[in-house]
């Protein structure tokens, strides 16, 4: 996912669910999906400078009872989802 372009989060709160719409490296609109949230972090510090796109993706990983997902943005941001299950775009 490295140089996509992020261009939205939304959380549906009731059903727990977190979808991250992109844009690859085509421009076509991709989305990662998270399923059964617990938490969400989202910051916009852009400790490295102003930008919309990925650095790196690390994740799924594996916890107690949930997964982790991290999104490293080229802004120096780091996103992270906490969620049961993931469905990541496919890379092409």
């Amino acid at each position: 996912m490295h140089d996509w372009t992020l261009v939205a989060i939304s959380f549906d709160w009731g059903a727990g669910r977190v979808s991250a719409e992109f844009r690859n490296r085509a421009s076509m609109k991709v989305a990662l999906v998270a399923e059964n949230v617990i938490d969400l972090h989202v910051p916009r510090l852009q400790d490295w400078g102003p930008s919309v796109s990925v650095n790196k993706v690390t994740g799924p990983l594996d916890g107690l009872a949930y997964k982790r997902l991290l999104i490293e943005m080229q802004s120096g941001d780091v996103i992270k989802i906490s969620a049961g299950t993931f469905v990541l775009p496919a890379e092409s």
